[in-house]
């Protein structure tokens, strides 16, 4: 039974750490058509920018949160505006351009802090229990954090105008300038928003499993297999495939602890074999 609600609880609360940096991927996908191999880069942005207010400046960990949303949501639409929008219509250079970003971001941590991993204060010391299950409220704490973004961004897509106009630009982007929208504004807002999201996930997996210069290269593996388990470009696709890999790959560490990476690659491997088209196909949301 302890195990039963081990695999429940961490799986859950896991799961929607990775709901949160998928959805930032899979809008990028959805709006600008780029398969970013820097989201891994925006993930370790966030957690180091915490780990040096943190350790250098000092800061608490509220305040140093804060600063790594901020650098998040500015670094990612400076990667699109200077090294994405010029290349955007050769998409080999644009796929080469972000696994260049990510691992030229992974060389400039290991100069600054170097490779060992660090890790930062939780924003909730403390424990509770199930049974005999001792659950950190820090990992409580961050998905309620991941899981309220999430709603936020949804209503943000769905009930505004500029969010119709996100999933009008990811639906037809011909028909999107016809009627007005400024593509250049909405992609530079769509990459902020990816940005924040993968810092914010950045940060929390940082409290509780550390972080080093090649840290977001699981987050980003996770991120592609829940995107394309889910369906390129569907936002509740990857809502659905993150859960789903998330409680696969608590499973497979409760038993085997080495392979926490595994089960989002052989999931990746199955769906692309046989539904490469994603549980859900593709959608603007």
């Amino acid at each position: 039974m302890d195990t039963l609600i081990e695999i429940l609880v961490f799986g859950f609360l896991i799961s929607s750490l990775y709901a949160l940096a998928a959805v930032g991927f899979t809008m990028i996908f959805g709006v600008a058509g780029v398969l970013n191999l820097a989201h891994g880069a925006f993930i370790t942005i966030g957690a180091y920018l915490a780990i040096w207010a943190t350790t250098t400046l000092d800061w608490h960990i509220l305040p140093a949160t804060l600063l790594a949303i901020v650098g998040g949501g500015l670094f990612a639409p400076l990667v699109y505006y200077y090294l994405i929008r010029p290349v955007i219509d050769r998409p080999v250079t644009v796929f080469l351009s972000t696994l260049l970003i990510g691992v030229i971001t992974e060389q400039v941590l290991i100069l600054l802090f170097s490779p060992n991993p660090r890790t930062v204060s939780a924003l909730i010391e403390g424990n509770f229990a199930i049974s005999n299950v001792n659950i950190p409220w820090n990992r409580v704490v961050a998905s309620l954090v991941a899981l309220v973004a999430i709603v936020a961004l949804w209503f943000f897509v769905n009930r505004t105008r500029i969010g119709k106009a996100i999933t009008a630009l990811s639906m037809e982007r011909l028909g999107a300038a016809l009627v007005g929208i400024n593509e250049l504004r909405i992609q530079l807002i769509v990459w902020s928003i990816s940005g924040v999201l993968a810092a914010i996930a950045g940060v929390f997996l940082t409290s509780f499993l550390a972080m080093s210069p090649f840290g977001g290269r699981v987050p980003l593996v996770v991120s592609f297999s829940i995107v394309v388990l889910g369906g390129l470009g569907s936002i509740s696709g990857s809502l659905w495939a993150a859960y789903i890999i998330g409680f696969a790959e608590t499973i497979t560490t409760q038993f085997i602890p080495e392979a926490r990476g595994l089960p989002s690659l052989v999931l990746l491997l199955l769906i692309l074999i046989f539904r490469p088209q994603g549980l859900f196909g593709r959608s603007a949301a």
